[in-house]
């Protein structure tokens, strides 16, 4: 009887199109859009033009050019006088500096800039003149990785972000699946003739939702497969917590799904709001702009769903160097913990005769 409704169940959700469409298909699309947009990591950007004016033939003038043309960030872009060099500043130049014969040197940004964004490239530039001016000066600052944390991939790509994002995003979705289920089973009567056979209620509940945690793992294989085989993504951390932590994920999302469920409503409803929740869920999550960017109010609450965990888990075992299982503990444990409590409140809510 266990083994029938679950295959039962699992034939069911493969004939359903619409939901394969929504599982398989469409994130498909949005990793092929997104990653192909966006470039990440510290060997993908374009330097970032900066207008230098200084008077043919001065040594200060050619020593801070020549250091520009050095460093990964920045370009130079020669300016025919110190006022041409000014405006540039106006158009797409990030800044200028402008080098005069003797005295200071004069560095041209725009002061209405945000403060995070204006002021890295405010002491990078400075540094930068101070280094060519003075070569021979010893760094005050040393630059290095906290200790404990891992080294990102040096071949970051747009997919290794999109692919972890979009998985989490669209592997949620199941939970209008599992719940849009429940519904058309109330709604045609199949529920009630399931629970007039000799077995268990709880197993009868069970036997309907393994099916979707089936479909779910094989919706991240999937497309994580694509990731892997079309977009040339690698595994740079741990293939072993990239396995147990999508389990972790579908596992939680299947929970979601059982306490949607239990909340009852019409599919429509069902549909309707549970869509959008899910949808608020994956933005305070980081699933369409990144935590880092959000204010720090905004990353604190997105802790308290689990696609943030999800995505911050995936981030580590694809992205770090040397990232081991151990390491994806935290965020394996707040997807269970999460699971749990989806699960036990929709269990609790759960009405079988309803």
């Amino acid at each position: 009887m266990f083994l029938a409704a679950i295959t039962k169940d699992v034939w069911l959700l493969l004939r359903d199109r619409g939901s394969l469409i929504r599982l398989f298909a469409v994130p498909i699309i949005f990793i092929s859009v997104f990653g192909s947009m966006f470039k990440f990591g510290p060997k993908h950007g374009e330097p970032q033009p900066i207008a230098i004016w200084f008077a043919p033939g001065d040594a200060r003038g050619l020593a801070i050019a020549h250091q520009l043309e050095l460093s990964e960030g920045f370009v130079a872009r020669p300016a025919t006088s110190a006022d041409a060099a000014r405006e540039e500043v106006k158009h797409d130049a990030k800044a200028a500096l402008v080098i005069p014969p003797t005295g200071p040197v004069e560095l041209v940004l725009d002061l209405e800039a945000p403060i995070q964004n204006r002021a890295p490239l405010q002491g990078a530039l400075t540094g930068l003149v101070v280094h060519a001016v003075d070569p021979t000066m010893v760094p005050p600052v040393i630059v290095r990785a906290p200790l404990g944390v891992a080294k990102p991939s040096d071949d970051i790509s747009g997919f290794q972000i999109t692919v972890p994002a979009n998985s989490v995003l669209f592997g949620f979705f199941i939970v209008i699946t599992v719940a849009l289920s429940f519904a058309s089973e109330r709604r045609t009567g199949t529920w009630r003739r399931v629970l007039s056979a000799p077995v268990p209620r709880w197993q009868v509940l069970l036997a309907t939702l393994v099916p979707y945690y089936l479909v779910g793992l094989l919706q991240l294989t999937f497309l994580f497969g694509i990731g892997f085989l079309a977009f040339g993504m690698h595994v740079a951390g741990t293939w072993a917590g990239l396995v147990v932590l999508s389990m972790a994920v579908v596992l939680c999302a299947v929970a979601l799904g059982l306490l949607f469920a239990s909340l009852g409503g019409t599919e429509k409803q069902i549909g309707g709001v549970g869509s959008m929740t899910l949808l608020v869920m994956a933005l305070l999550g980081g699933c369409m702009f990144p935590r880092i960017a959000m204010p720090h109010l905004m990353q604190q609450i997105g802790n308290f769903v689990p696609h943030s965990w999800a995505i911050d888990g995936y981030y580590a075992a694809i992205v770090q160097r040397g990232t081991t299982l151990v390491d994806l503990a935290p965020q394996i444990a707040a997807l269970l913990g999460f699971a749990v409590a989806f699960g036990g409140l929709g269990r609790w809510r759960f009405r079988f005769e309803k």
